[in-house]
């Protein structure tokens, strides 16, 4: 079996994080509408939310130091599994060419590298989210006092509308360079998908390596996208070591690290590494799929 990002198992491992965001959501969520319910046929209805928000803000805020005090343990048993699953494909796919490598140990910095990595990473959505709701809370309190104001509605229809549509788009958690908004339980996934699909690689580069082997060769994907195409079919060093001939009239096209820094194993990439055998295994050709990625 190629080393590589399984997507079912990443999805299976990154799962339980997948919960604590969309729990802190839910919670968030019916923290705001419950706050914008309570007393909604009271005069002084409005005057009385906005006095509400230092409540609201404590409540956030303990909220997400929850979700904070969560998170570490939970991004470092995804890690850890992903790169032992990585490990056990490998074992399978050296045991196809005769070799037993038995039991390895984790790579503890590689690890702990990667469990810095999506935890800051998930980290530094925290601010948005606290201003995220501190944002549609207002919202919720100003749209509801101009439009009663103009008889265009009801305090409860003008309420219901601003709740439904920020359930329906959910708390911002990301904005990326393009300045597209990602909602946080669909960046909390690409996350911990991306770092136990990283994980899960490295864990088998490194039973190959210590297995002796150092080459592997990256699969063919369909719809493949521009950045990954040129990588299809190459030959890569996993130590840096091993350069030119890579036998069957293949070459070493570069290492993993020089690929993964120019965008190969990208978010949801599904691109694999397979042990590559010179005289065993067979170059690929007429990979390139670019109408299928239009």
């Amino acid at each position: 079996m190629p080393a590589g990002a399984d997507a079912d198992l990443t999805l299976r491992l990154a799962k339980h994080l997948l919960d604590l965001y969309s729990q802190a959501e839910a919670d968030l969520l019916a923290a705001i509408a419950r706050r914008v319910a309570r007393g909604i046929d009271q005069p002084g209805w409005a005057e009385a939310k906005l006095a509400e928000i230092t409540q609201l803000r404590a409540e956030a805020e303990a909220r997400l130091a929850q979700l904070q005090a969560d998170l570490e343990p939970a991004v470092r048993q995804l890690i850890g599994d992903a790169h032992a699953a990585g490990a056990v494909q490998a074992d399978t796919d050296l045991a196809h060419i005769g070799i037993r490598t038995g039991f390895g140990h984790t790579n503890t910095a590689v690890v702990d590298t990667y469990v810095r990595q999506a935890v800051t990473n998930l980290e530094g959505t925290h601010l948005r989210i606290f201003r995220s709701v501190m944002d549609a809370y207002r919202d919720a309190v100003v749209e509801d006092v101009g439009q009663i104001a103009t008889g265009t509605a009801t305090r409860r229809q003008v309420s219901q509308r601003v709740l439904d549509r920020l359930a329906d788009q959910g708390i911002t958690g990301f904005v990326d360079r393009a300045g597209r908004n990602w909602q946080l339980d669909t960046y909390a996934e690409m996350t911990a998908r991306t770092a136990a699909g990283r994980a899960q690689v490295q864990g088998a580069l490194d039973r190959y390596q210590a297995a002796g082997k150092d080459l592997v060769i990256v699969s063919d994907a369909p719809q493949e996208c521009p950045v990954c195409r040129e990588f299809e079919g190459k030959v890569l060093s996993i130590s840096g070591r091993t350069t030119g001939d890579a036998g069957n009239g293949m070459t070493v096209y570069g290492t993993v690290a020089s690929a993964t820094a120019a965008g190969l194993f990208h978010a949801s990439c599904r691109h694999r590494l397979g042990l590559y055998v010179p005289g065993l295994t067979r170059p690929m050709h007429g990979t390139a799929d670019p109408e299928g990625d239009a």
